[in-house]
C-alpha cells in the first residue's frame, strides 16, 4: 500500500516545512555522501530524489556537474531558486524510471530518497543503469525501520502506551536498515565492491515545535492504525518525553545513517 510520504503531492505540500525543520539535519548526511563519492572536478553526478537540493549543491561546490531529479515539482522549484551559477540541472523526473541514457554518469547518489519509492528496487537498478562502467553509487538509508527526527520518540511512546511496536509502513526502511540486506540489494541492482559506512548526526528541534498540532506529528507514520484515544495518548507521551530530554529548549535526537558505497566496475 502506498503511504502519503511516497507521493509527490505529500512533498509538494510540505516542501517549505521540510526545508525549515528537516533539511538542516539531512544536509549533514548529504555532505557525507559527497565526501564518500570521491568527486573529482568535472565529474558528472546524478542526484536521485534531490529534495530541495542539499546534495546537489554540495556536489556542485565540490566540482561535479550535477543532474538533480525529484518527482516533486515543488522540491525542484526550491532547488532552482538556489542554483545561482552552479553547474546544476534540476528536473522533475521519476527515479523509478529515469529518462536518462545508459552509462551517462560518473557518480550517482541518493540520501534517504530511494527507500521511499514504491518500487525502490527499480530505483536502485536505475541508478546502476545510468552509471558509467567505472562509476560509483552512494546510497544512504536509516539504520532503523522508523527513520529520524520525532519518529523514534513516537515509536517508543507507542510501545509504552499500547504495548505494540510501531508498524514499519515503508517496506524499504525495514529491509535496508539491515547492513547485510543493504549490501545484498545493492549487489542485486548490479553494483559491486560494496562498502557500508555509518555516520551519526543530531536532529535539533525547538522542543516547543514538538506539539500535538504540528504537521510532523499529525502526519507521522508511527501513529498509523491507532484509534483516536490511543493516538492522543501516544502523542502526549512522546511530547512529555521530548520535554524531559530537551536542554535549554532544544531537543537533540541523534540519528545514524548507513551509506552503501558501490563501485560499478
Amino acid at each position: 500500500m502506498t503511504q502519503p510520504m511516497q507521493t509527490a503531492d505529500f512533498w509538494d505540500g510540505t516542501a517549505d516545512q521540510y526545508i525549515a525543520s528537516a533539511e538542516p539535519f539531512t544536509a549533514q548526511y548529504c555532505r557525507d555522501a559527497v565526501a564518500l563519492a570521491a568527486i573529482e572536478p568535472g565529474m558528472t553526478l546524478l542526484d536521485v530524489a534531490t529534495g530541495p537540493g542539499a546534495l546537489a549543491l554540495a556536489a556542485a561546490q565540490a566540482g561535479a556537474m550535477v543532474t538533480a531529479i525529484d518527482f516533486s515539482q515543488a522540491m525542484i522549484d526550491r532547488l532552482g531558486e538556489r542554483i545561482s551559477d552552479l553547474p546544476i540541472t534540476a528536473i522533475q523526473m521519476d527515479g523509478q524510471a529515469l529518462d536518462l541514457p545508459d552509462a551517462a554518469f560518473d557518480r550517482a547518489a541518493s540520501v534517504f530518497g530511494v527507500p521511499l519509492f514504491s518500487d525502490w528496487r527499480a530505483g536502485l537498478r536505475e541508478m546502476a543503469r545510468v552509471l558509467k562502467p567505472v562509476g560509483r553509487a552512494v546510497v544512504a538509508v536509516a539504520d532503523n525501520g522508523y527513520g529520524f527526527g520525532p519518529n523514534p520518540l513516537l515509536a517508543a511512546a507507542r510501545k509504552t502506551v499500547t504495548g505494540m511496536e510501531a508498524p514499519i509502513e515503508i517496506e524499504a526502511w525495514g529491509i535496508l536498515a539491515n547492513r547485510n540486506h543493504l549490501s545484498a540489494e545493492m549487489s542485486a541492482a548490479g553494483l559491486g565492491a560494496i562498502e557500508i559506512h555509518e555516520r551519526t548526526h543530531d536532529f535539533m528541534l525547538d522542543v516547543n515545535m514538538f506539539s500535538a498540532g504540528h504537521p510532523m506529528i499529525l502526519n507521522n507514520p508511527m501513529l498509523a492504525g491507532l484509534a483516536d484515544a490511543e493516538r492522543d495518548a501516544v502523542i502526549a507521551a512522546a511530547i512529555a518525553d521530548a520535554h524531559h530530554r530537551a536542554k535549554d529548549g532544544i531537543l537533540r535526537l541523534p540519528g545514524t545513517a548507513r551509506f552503501a558505497v558501490c563501485d560499478k566496475g
